[in-house]
């Protein structure tokens, strides 16, 4: 009895730190965002920014995104990404899932969104897709790495997310790590790691 006992104490620790803080780029709980722009807010109705906006978009987002939480999951595990993160980037990019995306590249950025209709129910994302997305965020992570070889994994993770949609020269100093997606993605993120993903 004392083993079993043992076991799960064990068990409930390994689960409990890996929801805590893990993957390969920087630990997004210790990242200080100012959260989405005003811009961002009044696109999804709200009269305020910041943090707060994001948190309420990411609230708003979350039971949608629920649904997916297994592939974010997967997904993380593979690529070696928090699934926040995940949830951050697909709750910007999708509004968990609410509009289309297309995940292909579109010049130089990554996606072309049609929204057809705040809210209005599309097809399911598919484990494909988010690895997809992962995979440019990633390889755009990589691309900040090998500009700037001395950043910190946490300024690497900036980096990748400013570059995400613009494209690695969009990065060129620190000062460009302050870029509204991923200030507004790192603010969800945080959001959602403290609601279970």
């Amino acid at each position: 009895m004392f083993v079993l006992w043992l076991l799960l104490g064990l068990l409930a620790l390994t689960d409990s730190s890996e929801g805590s803080s893990w993957g390969c780029y920087g630990d997004i709980q210790t990242l200080d965002t100012p959260g989405a722009s005003c811009g961002i807010g009044r696109l999804r109705g709200l009269s305020y920014c910041g943090v707060r906006a994001s948190e309420r978009l990411a609230e708003i987002d979350k039971p949608y995104l629920l649904r997916y939480q297994h592939i974010m999951r997967t997904v993380g595990q593979k690529y070696c990404v928090d699934p926040a993160v995940i949830a951050g980037v697909l709750s910007r990019e999708s509004h968990g899932g609410n509009v289309q995306v297309n995940v292909d590249n579109a010049g130089d950025g990554i996606r072309v969104v049609q929204d057809p209709g705040l809210y209005a129910p599309t097809s399911q994302i598919s484990e494909f897709q988010v690895s997809r997305m992962i995979e440019v965020l990633i390889v755009r992570i990589k691309e900040i790495q090998r500009r700037f070889p001395t950043w910190t994994p946490d300024q690497y993770l900036r980096g990748g997310l400013c570059a995400y949609t613009g494209g690695a020269g969009f990065v060129r100093s620190r000062q460009d790590l302050s870029c509204d997606f991923c200030n507004d993605v790192l603010a969800r993120a945080k959001y959602f790691k403290r609601h279970g993903f």
